[in-house]
């Protein structure tokens, strides 16, 4: 009889803890291209823990330098200033993409020293 070795798909949540960063955090690293793509069954997306863990010892074994604010390359380059609505549908406020990025690189250098 064969049987496969079991594997506990790994939530958002899970792959937070493991790098020590919010879920939103997680979301925002998906959108712009740092974290593989999760797959999708029904309401809740999940990693492969191969996949996962073979981006993470990739990213951790990586010696090619990266630039400061430039977690991977993105798969379309965003612009440096964008404008996101207020809180509450106030005033519109523009935010620093390139300072974002730095802040990310930042809690990912931290993590991986």
């Amino acid at each position: 009889m064969n049987t496969a070795a079991a594997f506990e798909p790994l939530t958002k949540e899970d792959v937070a803890d493991v790098l020590g960063v919010s879920v939103r955090t997680i979301e925002n690293w998906v959108n712009d291209g740092t974290l593989p793509a999760p797959k999708r069954l029904g309401n809740r997306v999940y990693w492969h823990p191969g996949v996962f863990f073979g981006w993470l010892e990739h990213r951790l074994m990586d010696d090619e330098p990266k630039g400061a604010g430039q977690l991977m390359a993105p798969s379309v380059e965003a612009p440096a200033v964008v404008s996101a609505p207020g809180r509450r549908g106030g005033k519109r406020r523009s935010i620093d993409v390139d300072q974002l990025r730095t802040r990310d690189q930042a809690k990912l250098d931290a993590l991986m020293a």
